[in-house]
């Protein structure tokens, strides 16, 4: 059994909720991203049932920021996994829009459009200026691919509320059709 199904089945078992988020939520929505590990979003309130879990399978944390740990994989080759933390206010609403997807033969669910767009310019606002390029080319790709209308008042105010206006005006300029 892969690691997509152990996942799957576990987390029913455990009562365990996740979005597969990341790389692999950006390939489902239409764009094409390599990703060398799975990124789960999580309650925050599960973090240690879901650290127990993946310990349990031979899992090591090797970087642990609060709201994001990273595991090693037992295995050369396996797939490292990136857990994102978020309040259940948060994680909630994603959840319950959640978009079910068969990933490497497992049922799984993937954020909404939406909801990654908006996880994706949280990220933008507030992360890493190493990631920065790729959670903004994630951002414009997942625009185009969806034909996302960037002068929407919608759109603009998404950006406004997770990410930045100045974000928002630059990729209006760049995605505009």
């Amino acid at each position: 059994m892969g690691l997509f199904q152990q996942i799957s089945l576990e987390a029913k078992t455990r009562a365990l909720r996740s979005l597969v988020i990341g790389g692999l939520a950006i390939n489902f929505h239409g764009c094409s991203r390599d990703t060398a590990d799975l990124d789960l979003l999580i309650e925050r309130d599960a973090r240690s049932r879901w650290v127990d879990f993946l310990l349990g399978l031979g899992y090591i944390i090797y970087r642990d920021r609060g709201v994001f740990v990273q595991l090693t994989p037992p295995a050369q080759g396996a797939w490292p996994v990136d857990l994102m933390l978020v309040s259940e206010a948060t994680f909630q609403p994603m959840f319950a829009a959640g978009i079910g997807v068969e990933m490497f033969g497992a049922a799984v669910l993937i954020p909404s459009l939406e909801h990654l767009l908006a996880l994706k310019l949280h990220a933008l606002k507030h992360g890493h200026v190493e990631r920065f390029m790729k959670d903004y080319l994630d951002v414009e790709n997942l625009i185009r691919a969806n034909s996302v209308d960037v002068h929407s008042e919608k759109i603009r105010q998404l950006f406004q509320k997770y990410g930045t206006l100045e974000l928002y005006e630059k990729v209006r300029r760049t995605c505009a059709s």
